[in-house]
């Protein structure tokens, strides 16, 4: 019994321990340009009546048109194309345990 519970601390600890995979802003941005730049242009992101208004934000629009235009994009990879677009666009604070490797180049 002892070992079992020993067995099972050990493994916890090792999944609690594993490096947190952070989104992959290079990756989103080839999911954007192969699926979402024949329909949005630069001035869908800049202009002043963006739906977008934080970072969530970012990341509801594009998990509702994954699921309007058939997408059904993973959540990996909702995170790297809403990473790729807060990078590019929009510059809103990302959650560390999202954006970790990106925080630097943001400079933030």
């Amino acid at each position: 019994m002892a070992r079992a519970a020993t067995a099972s601390l050990a493994v916890g600890l090792m999944i609690l321990s594993a490096p947190v995979k952070s989104a992959d802003a290079e990756r989103g941005g080839r999911l954007y340009e192969t699926r979402c730049r024949a329909c949005h242009s630069i001035s869908v992101h800049n202009r002043g009546a963006r739906k977008a208004k934080s970072f969530d934000g970012i990341r509801a629009q594009v998990e509702r048109w994954s699921g309007e235009v058939g997408g059904n994009w993973t959540a990996e990879e909702i995170d790297d194309v809403t990473v790729y677009l807060n990078q590019r666009y929009y510059r809103f604070r990302c959650p560390a345990s999202m954006c970790k490797a990106n925080q630097a180049a943001l400079g933030r």
